[in-house]
């Protein structure tokens, strides 16, 4: 007897739950490959995306700090916002 289609298998809800770890894996594989041929490029692009991200974050941080939020008020969020 012939063994069922995989496909047929993993049709619908269910099987799409199931492929959504592989699926979530491949795509984070491919940024990492990505992120590493634009590295080999021009590191320097990889590096001022850290220092941005990193910069972001912190002034996020500051802005859920609820004192200073409250001493500078709605200049605070356009620090965020640039």
């Amino acid at each position: 007897m012939a063994s069922p289609n995989t496909n047929q298998e993993k049709a619908g809800v269910v099987g799409r739950i199931l492929i959504m770890p592989k699926v979530l894996k491949e795509k984070v594989l491919g940024i990492c490959r990505l992120t590493k041929e634009i590295a080999q490029d021009d590191p320097r692009k990889v590096i001022h995306s850290l220092k941005v991200g990193l910069a972001i974050s912190l002034v996020s941080l500051f802005y859920y700090y609820q004192p200073l939020y409250e001493n500078f008020g709605l200049s605070a969020m356009w620090v965020v916002m640039l």
